[in-house]
């Protein structure tokens, strides 16, 4: 499957099959009261594997361009800084602001490009929800974005 993003588009029936299918557990039902679509993709926790969109007897799962996609599969990240380094791909957060942690090659730690190394480097999924959403999610809990943060000023760009 190409290196894509998925949304859920108005073809779909509210079956969940794609639910099942999802290995990152990245596909629920929508909370919004009036939501037109009954299920939607949490772009910070999926891999963009594509299994969903294999399954998915209506083909409601449609390529998303406004959301980047993994590591592996595309990642957009280019600073030479990071090769070799693994990605958390969205499943674990940084806890202060809410980007991905990496890990570099035969190290067993997990840190923040932009908290514990200090770099600009920043997950161009995490880029995106804070355009979007303003805020990011991290160890649970929405960090919000104040205007003038470094997050903020990553999301502006």
């Amino acid at each position: 499957m190409a290196a894509v993003s998925f949304g859920i588009g108005p073809a779909c029936d509210g079956c969940g099959i794609c639910v099942f299918a999802c290995p990152k557990g990245a596909i629920r039902r929508s909370v919004a009261d009036d939501a037109a679509i009954p299920y939607e993709v949490l772009h910070l926790s999926c891999n963009d594997c594509g299994k969903c969109a294999i399954v998915c007897p209506q083909r409601a799962l449609e390529p998303d361009p406004q959301w980047a996609t993994c590591r592996g599969r595309g990642c957009p990240v280019v600073t030479n800084r990071m090769d070799g380094w693994a990605c958390t791909e969205g499943w674990a957060r940084c806890d202060r602001c809410g980007s991905a942690l990496w890990k570099a090659p035969g190290s067993t730690t997990w840190v923040c490009a932009r908290c514990d190394l200090e770099t600009k480097v920043i997950c161009p999924k995490i880029r995106r929800h804070i355009v979007v959403h303003g805020a990011v999610v991290a160890a649970g809990a929405t960090i919000p974005v104040a205007p003038g943060s470094g997050a903020a000023a990553a999301g502006a760009s």
